[in-house]
């Protein structure tokens, strides 16, 4: 256990019994919560799972902004728009010198999701799919040793690990089976794979092998701009490799689980890492990094 993973276990421990006490307190019964014995997405509840009320207390509790302002970022607030009952979105702001600043914006939903087991079989289950998440610190000038990466306007707010497990508590406390993400670049994927698997077997191979074969040798940043660039690419024949989203799941039921520990994924993973051999065109990507003006 991480100690991050056992901080946020009983932060949100105590969120589900304050909330338990304030749905007692607003007379919430069961039926506003199921209908006809299924989920009730109808409600005041932030994925099902808190009010807005209940959140914005915890923040006061573990001193967000504090916490905050100790990194240069002033004048906190955070908001939820549940509007569309299927979609929910987390957003803080700073506001500094009368101008407003996004700092994180996370929009999720419930999805079903089938797996595949023999053939012919699927499990059907219930997850949070993350349809978008973006951390930036818009005060933060990038420095020359952390350059930015494919996408980013501005540097991370360096609380990536926190996210993950408040993500995972979400996923947990909503009674779902885990998360789904769908990474837009590489370097993303890369962070999430600490939790995540990619459904398809070759994907998570190619992850497997960047991880194992090329990290010990290039940097985040490399590797990165070398797949947006095209210069990463398969050794064999070298054929560009270029990053795609694709479906990854941060399983955390037993039926979750099965899936990737089964013997069909698990041979397909070996079968396609042996063959997969990785490498990056540094001729071809020097060139792009001088004609971007990144050299």
């Amino acid at each position: 256990m991480t100690q991050y993973q056992k901080k946020y276990d009983q932060a949100f421990r105590r969120m589900t019994s304050q909330q338990f006490t304030n749905e007692r307190e607003f007379s919430l019964s069961e039926n506003d919560l199921f209908k006809n014995g299924e989920f009730n997405h109808r409600t005041h509840l932030f994925l099902g799972c808190y009010s807005p009320a209940v959140i914005n207390n915890m923040f006061n509790r573990y001193g967000v902004k504090a916490y905050f302002e100790q990194k240069g970022i002033p004048n906190i607030s955070w908001h939820i728009n549940m509007d569309d009952p299927y979609v929910h979105r987390f957003m803080m702001l700073s506001e500094k010198d009368g101008k407003r600043h996004k700092l994180i914006e996370l929009v999720m939903q419930r999805k079903n999701l089938k797996l595949p087991l023999e053939k012919d079989h699927y499990l059907n289950l219930e997850f949070l799919h993350i349809e978008w998440l973006m951390m930036q610190n818009p005060y933060k000038p990038f420095r020359k040793d952390k350059p930015p990466l494919p996408g980013q306007k501005a540097p991370g707010l360096g609380i990536g690990m926190h996210m993950l497990q408040i993500l995972l508590n979400l996923a947990k406390r909503s009674n779902t089976h885990g998360i789904i993400n769908s990474p837009n670049y590489l370097h993303t994927a890369l962070f999430f794979s600490r939790a995540f698997h990619f459904m398809d077997p070759k994907i998570e191979a190619f992850m497997l092998n960047i991880k194992q074969q090329m990290l010990p040798l290039y940097s985040y940043y490399t590797l990165s701009w070398a797949d947006e660039y095209g210069a990463l690419q398969y050794s064999r024949n070298h054929r560009p490799i270029l990053w795609r989203p694709a479906t990854m799941i941060a399983p955390i039921s037993p039926q979750a689980k099965r899936y990737f520990y089964s013997r069909d994924y698990r041979k397909a993973v070996r079968k396609y890492r042996k063959k997969m051999r990785i490498s990056v065109n540094m001729r071809k990507y020097k060139k792009k990094l001088k004609e971007h003006g990144k050299a």
